[in-house]
């Protein structure tokens, strides 16, 4: 049975079920820049990285703010919100899937959107930072999902294929850029939220969910 070289995990949503508080503290942001921002407009920002957000946002409204500056108070005030939070856990399911991928000898990767500094405080409140070979931020790669550099830039530091690696997404825009890459990508999708449809595979969560899974899905395409 073929066995992928690396397999690699967008962050919020499908390592740590952080999604909800993004959109709780980036409502906060909106309000306090007195725009009003639409539920489906919030929505095609997921998987895309602050300073895409922040640009378009001030083409639409007109902000007078800088993007770099939007961009840094963002940073000081959603990092100082997770820190405050008592509790930040792993999705269930997820520990256990990392030290199956660990044992097994395949390279493992956080390739996110977030910050550097948002990536870091997640990860290591969680736990699990010992886990990845590699952690890649859009900001590193230099362009947002769905451009495919994030991906292509964590393959390139873990010394694999594109075509041998695993994706594991949550957004459309997640999902575009690891297919743009040309990896296969499976996507978690706990409700219908997104339009998904265009996965190699969907699942609804880590739970239960064991390496043996993961390898018949992917020989299956292969």
């Amino acid at each position: 049975m073929i066995k992928p070289d690396a397999v690699i995990f967008d962050m919020d949503g499908v390592l740590v079920d952080s999604e909800p508080i993004h959109v709780q503290i980036e409502k906060k942001i909106f309000g306090q820049l007195g725009i009003v921002v639409t539920e489906a407009s919030h929505q095609s920002y997921m998987g895309a990285s602050s300073d895409f957000m922040y640009a378009d946002l001030k083409t639409r409204y007109g902000l007078p703010e800088s993007v770099e500056e939007l961009m840094a108070h963002d940073d000081s005030f959603r990092s100082n919100y997770f820190r405050e939070l008592e509790v930040i856990q792993p999705n269930e399911g997820v520990v256990s899937l990392l030290e199956e991928l660990k044992l097994a000898g395949i390279k493992l990767a956080v390739a996110t959107s977030s910050s550097p500094e948002m990536v870091m405080i997640l990860l290591t409140r969680c736990g699990i930072e010992s886990y990845f070979d590699a952690i890649i931020t859009t900001s590193e790669a230099g362009a947002s999902k769905p451009a495919p550099d994030v991906y292509l830039l964590a393959a390139q530091r873990l010394g694999v294929l594109p075509a041998s690696s695993v994706v594991f997404e949550d957004s459309p825009n997640g999902l575009s850029a690891a297919k743009s890459a040309g990896m296969f990508c499976i996507a978690m999708q706990p409700n219908c939220a997104f339009d998904l449809s265009k996965a190699d595979f969907l699942i609804g969560t880590f739970s239960g969910f064991r390496l043996e899974q993961l390898l018949e899905i992917f020989n299956s395409k292969h």
